[in-house]
């Protein structure tokens, strides 16, 4: 029963197939935040010497392993998989978890492997260890394989953007980055953009109070897939009470920082504030009424939305003028943060959103940084504009933080959706859904550098990606291997 949690002192004890669940537990103890996969490809390697199975490496930092053809098999059709070998990393308030240091805490939750208080890196390591458990598979009928495992899939998308064709020579792929028993046969495009705000560089007048207020306890969320359900971006909303404050009293912004990555519906936000002393009444009670229209504005999807207040010593804080915080708090609130718009042909689903992924000081700069998708092309593009045409306005730096990454959709010709679908219908008696994701998938780009070659994107049950809670499924794991051992010898003879 779900909820019924086990304690015994490995949550993975037991599952079956074993080699994969085996690979995963290590897998979750290696760190790999994006553009640091280097100790993960070291594992992947070390693997595939263990196995004699050759690999190569490009310069993006890519690794692909060949598994020979079974016996018998050496002229049948050549199958490629590939995954992302980062996560995204992200925890809950007072954590135990450090996902950036390989250490999550893993409990098993029924029929669930869960991270209570970050995330799991389900997505996209059961992807890795679905293609490894596969590849070691001495009963299983294939041709040769190409495991292909790609860096920064979370940040910059590098892996893809900087492919080197000839390590696939496969005409058939099988992406592994799905999160749903169902076949993946379009996804958004995506781009990251940055926007550039001066640091706080004026002295607070003396006898000032300063005050931290945080929001935190947030439900947050994937940017692509949560991103129709309408939860709190915690960097809008302590804007908003920022701007709450602002209208009934005045004070100096000293500080604004908030979320972890650009594909992830922030969690929490934090901002300093500052005003003389006989202001603290008044302060405590506008905040009070902010905080309660917040409440009750997101009390289905943020229940658990917290708002504190922390008294600092003032020593060495500096604020923004109030022309400069003015003009970043109406850039903020006029940023667009959540879905733009729905599919024309296809209104349940979402086809153009924005996320103000996270606020932080590098440089010497306070950087925004968002993430925008769309499955239309010039959407995409009009999202950008008005990114930068706000930025403008407010005097901010813009640029665009990586390439764009184009929507990716199946050709209509081919065969690879039928196979994967019939293959799903007689085995489990049931229908395999053909859909479409807003989500990111490297699917399009790999396509650019290898024209011709054919992708569908699967994948079992993962729940809660890009934020604590993560889980995965157990039952659809044991199902999603079989459905996968079973399709590769189908394409494999076809």
């Amino acid at each position: 029963m779900e909820g019924d949690v086990m304690t015994i002192k490995d949550p993975f004890d037991g599952l079956e197939p074993a080699g994969l669940w085996q690979h995963f537990a290590d897998l979750t103890k290696i760190p790999r935040v994006g553009g640091q996969e280097a100790e993960v490809r070291e594992w992947l390697a070390h693997w595939a010497e263990k196995h004699d199975f050759s690999h190569r490496i490009d310069s993006a930092g890519n690794i692909c392993i060949y598994v020979p053809a079974s016996e018998g098999m050496s002229g049948s059709k050549t199958i490629a998989f590939q995954s992302h070998m980062d996560m995204v990393c992200a925890v809950s308030e007072n954590s135990s978890s450090d996902p950036w240091g390989g250490k999550i805490k893993i409990i098993r939750d029924g029929d669930w492997i869960t991270a209570p208080e970050s995330t799991l890196g389900a997505d996209n390591g059961l992807g890795i260890v679905s293609a490894m458990a596969l590849a070691e598979n001495k009963t299983l009928v294939h041709g040769p394989l190409e495991l292909l495992f790609t860096v920064e899939e979370e940040t910059t998308f590098k892996g893809a953007l900087e492919l080197d064709p000839s390590l696939i020579s496969a005409k058939v792929m099988l992406n592994l980055d799905g999160v749903d028993m169902e076949v993946i046969i379009a996804s958004a495009g995506g781009i990251e953009s940055i926007i550039c705000w001066p640091v706080p560089s004026q002295l607070l007048p003396e006898g000032w109070k300063t005050y931290e207020i945080s929001l935190t306890g947030l439900r947050g969320g994937h940017s692509g897939g949560d991103i129709h359900l309408n939860c709190l971006n915690g960097i809008k909303g302590i804007v908003w009470l920022i701007q709450k404050i602002a209208g009934k009293m005045s004070f100096r912004l000293c500080g604004l920082t908030g979320g972890d990555a650009s594909n992830a519906i922030p969690l929490h936000a934090q901002t300093i504030i500052a005003f003389p002393p006989d202001e603290v009444p008044n302060f405590e009670q506008t905040l009070s009424s902010a905080v309660s229209g917040l409440t009750s504005q997101f009390s289905y999807t943020d229940p658990d939305l917290t708002v504190s207040i922390t008294s600092l010593d003032n020593q060495d804080i500096k604020c923004w003028s109030d022309e400069l915080a003015n003009h970043l708090i109406d850039l903020l609130s006029a940023i667009p943060s959540g879905v733009i718009a729905m599919e024309q042909k296809s209104p349940h689903l979402v086809e153009t959103s924005n996320n103000i992924g996270f606020i932080k000081v590098k440089e010497e700069k306070l950087e925004i940084v968002c993430l925008s998708r769309s499955s239309v092309r010039d959407a995409q593009d009009q999202v950008e504009a008005s990114l930068k045409s706000a930025a403008r306005l407010a005097g901010a730096e813009f640029r665009l933080d990586t390439d764009k990454i184009p929507p990716w959709s199946i050709p209509s010709d081919s065969p690879l959706p039928t196979i994967a679908q019939t293959t799903y219908l007689e085995m489990f008696q049931r229908e395999l859904p053909l859909v479409s994701v807003h989500g990111g998938l490297e699917c399009g780009t790999i396509q650019e550098h290898i024209p011709g070659l054919d992708i569908i994107s699967l994948g079992p049950v993962i729940q809660n990606c890009h934020k604590p809670g993560e889980r995965v499924n157990i039952p659809s794991v044991s199902e999603f291997y079989d459905y996968l051992c079973e399709l590769v010898r189908r394409l494999s003879v076809k």
